[in-house]
């Protein structure tokens, strides 16, 4: 490990995050810079605070989205409806770093606190401003929540049925919208209270999660905008980036799509011959197969189980795999061992751990947080060491 560094690396030591961002993609985002070492102040309404608090399922009196999405984060109870809740909100926001919000435009200025005003007095004031489809346009003062936006965003994966249309079993368990916008949110905040250090500017950052989830769509949206057509796009007739059927009843995919994977595979399986049907156009450097391949592949398939063929994908250095579900990861060998969980972190329920891993100690962000405090449980914390 570098001179220097701990095994709690946390580069975002010293900065105040005032957090006035709720549920699951405002938590998130907040979440992230808390695991980086900011100093992240939850401002909740007393009594009732953050209601992600209580959304099921529960451990007891606390959800699991509140474990999860809160951990290593203060909390102060303002009622910002009151003249006093409003004068404690603009001291603490004096000494703020950076603040985050998740609400409909204009609902802060309505209730007498105005960003635009506060950048003013200080210019190098980060300020996110996180909403399901942005401060501007049509859509812009449209409830939301995780999967109206991804409706609308197109990233919903449904299962159409002759008599409704259903959420489909084993989509995300989380929303597009709110994960990809949560990331963009903590990305640009990131980058804005950077750029303050750097130069004495700060930024006020208009995000939509719904933004975060079109541009996921960018080889289909430009497509449609360059050619007026929609992409072309065959996936049940696709035969080497697909789903099979094992022996076992599991599903497995395999993503042999350039030449030198499928050759792998076909050596693999005793299947030369298929090699040759291999076919990109010119200059392409991918093929997806044809449902020619598909029936030959299907038989193949079926004559091992999942895990006897991901034990050969790693084997041959294939693309390939488990079609896993959510229920499956927990004990999964591959999270052990990288990692992901702190098991027992709160009675038994696990700390799943940021995404983000540092090579040189083999941690993550994140390990050993503590639990969210309750509703108001730092006022006096807080207000003596911001305020002194």
């Amino acid at each position: 490990m570098p001179e220097g560094q701990t095994a709690h690396y946390l580069p975002l030591s010293g900065v105040r995050i005032l957090d006035l961002a709720k549920l699951i993609p405002g938590d998130l985002a907040t979440r992230i810079l808390a695991d980086l070492g900011a100093e992240v102040v939850k401002v909740e309404l007393p009594g009732i605070g953050d209601y992600l608090r209580n959304i099921p399922p529960m451990y007891g009196p606390d959800s699991y989205h509140h474990l999860a999405l809160n951990r290593g984060k203060k909390s102060v109870a303002l009622d910002l409806r009151t003249e006093a809740g409003l004068r404690d909100f603009h001291a603490l926001a004096n000494k703020a770093d950076a603040i985050m919000e998740v609400s409909q435009p204009g609902r802060f200025q309505q209730m007498g606190i105005d960003f635009a005003e506060m950048r003013r007095q200080r210019p190098e004031l980060v300020i996110c401003s996180m909403t399901g489809f942005g401060q501007t346009g049509p859509l812009a003062t449209l409830p939301s929540h995780g999967y109206s936006m991804d409706a609308l965003a197109g990233t919903a994966i449904v299962d159409r049925k002759p008599d409704r249309t259903e959420f489909a079993d084993g989509g995300p368990s989380s929303s597009i919208s709110s994960e990809a916008g949560a990331s963009a949110a903590a990305t640009a905040t990131m980058a804005a209270l950077f750029g303050a250090r750097t130069t004495g500017i700060g930024a006020w950052i208009d995000i939509s999660f719904w933004d975060a989830a079109v541009e996921m769509s960018r080889a289909a949206i430009a497509h449609r905008a360059a050619m007026d057509a929609p992409r072309p796009v065959s996936m049940d007739k696709w035969s080497l980036y697909a789903i099979y059927r094992a022996s076992d009843g599991r599903d497995v995919v395999i993503c042999a799509i350039e030449r030198k994977f499928f050759a792998a595979f076909c050596t693999g399986i005793g299947r030369e011959d298929l090699i040759e049907r291999w076919s990109s156009p010119v200059g392409g450097s991918v093929d997806y197969g044809d449902a020619s391949m598909r029936t030959e592949l299907d038989a193949v398939f079926r004559t091992a189980t999942a895990q006897e063929w991901l034990d050969r994908f790693i084997e041959w250095d294939v693309p390939g795999g488990i079609v896993e579900t959510p229920d499956d990861l927990a004990n999964f060998e591959h999270t052990t061992a990288r990692g992901l969980l702190e098991r027992n972190w709160h009675g038994t329920v696990p700390n799943i751990l940021s995404p983000i891993r540092w090579m040189d100690s083999g941690t993550r962000p994140g390990t050993g947080a503590d639990v969210c405090s309750p509703v108001g449980a730092d006022n006096e914390e807080v207000f003596r060491t911001w305020l002194s």
